[in-house]
């Protein structure tokens, strides 16, 4: 929650700010596409219970996030206020020990994203903007225990999360334009119960990620 606490933070600092802010570059506004690539550190956290005793560990992992999106901004007096879609994927991947003589392998994969942006202008070429939506990601699961005491997993999950996070824009040349940003996103609590072992993961992630596209 103190994650959605901050972006609502940034909106309404935006919003107070967009009362001095200068007019808005038509150079910010438009449809967008654009492409995206940065660090990313997806971290989860897998618990197993029988009722009686509990075991948790985090797998967290940096690797490489690389993606797309595609975006519409407009100007509201002194106030962009724009929406998107994206799609990305990470090279994240994370092997240990959960319990024994096992192994556990979790993988961060595909990320699906749709929000909505507000930003403000800063300079003739600069503005900053908050972000936040909802976010579907997948993640892989390897589970192998060699002492045969919990049967072997290998399978995916897709988690539906939220995001939020901030940046700034800058235009470059002509509608070409560059974005850095940071984003974190939440995805639940997932469990399921088998063999009455209740076995439940958290993913979340923090990326920075840099952007350049071209607006029409």
């Amino acid at each position: 929650m103190k994650f959605v606490a901050i972006g609502t933070a940034a909106v309404a600092t935006l919003m107070a700010t967009s009362a001095s802010a200068q007019s808005v570059n038509p150079l910010f506004t438009g449809v967008h596409i654009e492409a995206r690539v940065g660090w990313d550190n997806p971290n989860i956290r897998a618990t197993l219970s029988d009722g009686v005793d509990r075991i948790s560990r985090n797998a967290s992992k940096s690797g490489a996030v690389y993606g797309g999106e595609i975006g519409y901004d407009y100007a509201l007096n002194n106030v962009l206020i724009g929406g998107y879609a994206g799609i990305e994927d990470s090279s994240a991947k994370e092997c240990g020990e959960l319990y024994g003589n096992d192994r556990l392998c979790l993988r961060s994969g595909r990320n699906l994203t749709a929000g909505i942006r507000l930003g403000v202008p800063v300079a003739e070429q600069f503005a900053l903007y908050a972000r936040g939506g909802y976010s579907n990601g997948r993640a892989s699961l390897d589970y192998q225990d060699n002492d045969l005491i919990l049967a072997d997993e290998n399978e995916g999950r897709n988690f539906d999360g939220f995001h939020v996070g901030g940046g700034i824009e800058g235009t470059l040349t002509g509608r070409v334009y560059g974005r850095l940003e940071y984003v974190y996103t939440g995805y639940g609590d997932k469990s399921v119960i088998a063999d009455d072992i209740r076995a439940s993961i958290e993913p979340k992630r923090h990326q920075v990620v840099y952007g350049m596209g071209i607006r029409f």
